[in-house]
């Protein structure tokens, strides 16, 4: 009988220890998806690759672990979705001093002659989870924000 009594006791305590909840962030494809469900097709943007990421960010694709970029469909748009996965926890500021430029760049070049751009740009959403960054500027932006939120929580 002392041995039962032993051995649930032990049980218990490492039960805590074996979590059932997985710690490993989901890839940023799942993500895509998910705002791709929320945004119809992210609207005014289209997809990106590692020449978008270093023309509008001057950051290279190959130095982070995942990167999801949406740029503005033309040259009036301002619409923007950057989500990167780093591959440690220096290169968040990198990627925060990218996002200011950028930003810093837009709102100069539309303040003489776009309000509505300059108010997009003035109410972006920006959110840390882990070592992944979301930026986006959009109207629909609180709500890809929530989205990549979840997306990460789950």
């Amino acid at each position: 009988m002392k041995k039962i009594y032993s051995f649930l006791f032990i049980l218990l305590l490492a039960l805590p220890c074996c979590g059932c909840g997985s710690t490993t962030p989901p890839p940023l494809s799942q993500i895509e998806t998910e705002l791709l469900t929320v945004s119809q097709n992210l609207n005014g943007m289209v997809k990106g690759d590692g020449k978008a990421l270093k023309r509008y960010y001057g950051l290279n694709l190959n130095d982070f672990e995942e990167v999801l970029i949406y740029v503005p469909a033309n040259y009036m748009d301002v619409s923007e979705l950057l989500v990167i996965k780093t591959k440690n926890t220096e290169q968040l500021d990198l990627v925060e001093d990218a996002i200011d430029t950028r930003l810093a760049k837009q709102q100069e070049s539309f303040a003489g002659y776009g309000p509505e751009q300059v108010a997009l740009l003035d109410d972006y959403e920006l959110k840390i989870i882990d070592n992944t960054v979301f930026y986006c500027v959009s109207p629909e932006a609180p709500q890809l924000k929530s989205t990549f939120v979840k997306g990460m929580n789950n």
